[in-house]
């Protein structure tokens, strides 16, 4: 594995870590006020804005919840290897249509409930319906103990997020995962590699697809070398992974305080 796969591995893994560390809910140890200013680290506005700029990137790299699933499927692959696995396609596939069921459900609330969702405390959503408290708790429970046996079972399968997200990547395609199918040797190693079971090397153009953005498929030493087919695109352009992650991390930050700056703290 070449030094940039190195690389962009181990960013990837600390930033993942550090969403867990500093900004999940149940940690003690985060600071109530940072410089002086209240913060919410996921403003839904700054994470829209992250979906169609740079693709499913936040999905990948900064969700909280996203990454608590990804820690604690590789425990569960360490502690029992034999008896983790994936759903069946005959399984997976339609189940990967209740999100969607999911989504029409909250939008429902929203619209109903007049919530400020974007501009907002997007918390309120889940406080106002017996539906969405219910969701919320089942939430926690589906991250912490599923992962265990069923890897990324959330993402693919539960959250609403996940699936308006898909549809926003499908009506703006600036970020995508690019395939040169003339230059494919089929060695589906790409396959192999992707959490939520894509198949990529079937794949021309991956945007929205419940890709994470992870990045596993375009990890130097997974495409042969002689053949390399997958590459990052923004708008239309080959882009280095790693330069591209880091520009994505700050301008997620970058915009997030600044809707901070204009709304003040959400409450």
């Amino acid at each position: 594995m070449g030094r940039e796969g190195l690389n962009l591995l181990h960013l990837r893994d600390f930033i993942r870590l550090m969403t867990i560390l500093l900004f999940l809910p149940w940690v003690p140890w985060i600071p109530e006020t940072i410089f002086g200013m209240e913060l919410e680290f996921e403003v839904e506005l700054a994470v829209l804005i992250m979906f169609v700029v740079f693709g499913s990137f936040w999905c990948g790299w900064i969700c909280p919840f996203g990454n608590a699933d990804y820690f604690i499927s590789k425990i569960g692959k360490m502690l029992f290897p034999t008896i983790q696995f994936n759903l069946p396609e005959s399984v997976d596939k339609p189940l990967r249509y209740l999100k969607y069921l999911f989504l029409a459900g909250f939008l429902y609330i929203i619209v109903s409930k007049g919530i400020d969702y974007f501009w907002g405390d997007h918390m309120i959503m889940y406080k106002s319906t017996t539906f969405s408290s219910t969701y919320i708790q089942v939430k926690k429970g589906l991250i912490l103990l599923v992962p265990f046996l069923i890897p990324r079972f959330f993402c693919k399968y539960v959250c609403f997020q996940k699936a308006g997200y898909n549809l926003i990547n499908r009506l703006f395609p600036l970020t995508s995962i690019k395939r040169d199918s003339s230059a494919c040797i089929s060695c589906h190693r790409c396959d192999k590699v992707c959490p939520v079971q894509i198949k990529v090397s079937e794949k021309e153009t991956i945007s929205g697809d419940d890709c994470l953005g992870c990045y596993n498929c375009i990890n130097k030493g997974v495409c042969p070398e002689k053949a390399d087919t997958i590459h990052l695109s923004f708008i239309g352009k080959k882009v280095n992974p790693l330069v591209f992650s880091i520009t994505a991390i700050l301008f997620y930050y970058v915009v997030t305080w600044s809707i901070h700056m204009v709304t003040g703290p959400f409450n």
